[in-house]
């Protein structure tokens, strides 16, 4: 497995990982769907708040914006 690949492999890991986690707090009634909105419009800020340090990663911080959207 080539570096980009294991990279790949655990950031598909972990998102798989909290979206089961999320899904199982709503489930639990321990979070509301709402909640979950907030959750991904936190992290879309927190991209965006992280991008200004990493100007020539623009591509990845894009398409990681494009998937946090398609959760709202």
């Amino acid at each position: 497995m080539t570096p980009s690949e294991a990279m790949a492999a655990s950031n598909l890991a972990s998102s798989a990982t909290m979206a089961g986690l999320l899904r199982c707090l709503v489930q639990n009634r321990l979070l509301q769907p709402a909640d979950i909105r907030e959750i991904y419009e936190t992290a879309l800020l927190l991209l965006e708040q992280q991008q200004a340090a990493v100007p020539h990663a623009e591509a990845s911080f894009c398409a990681a914006r494009a998937v946090i959207e398609r959760q709202l």
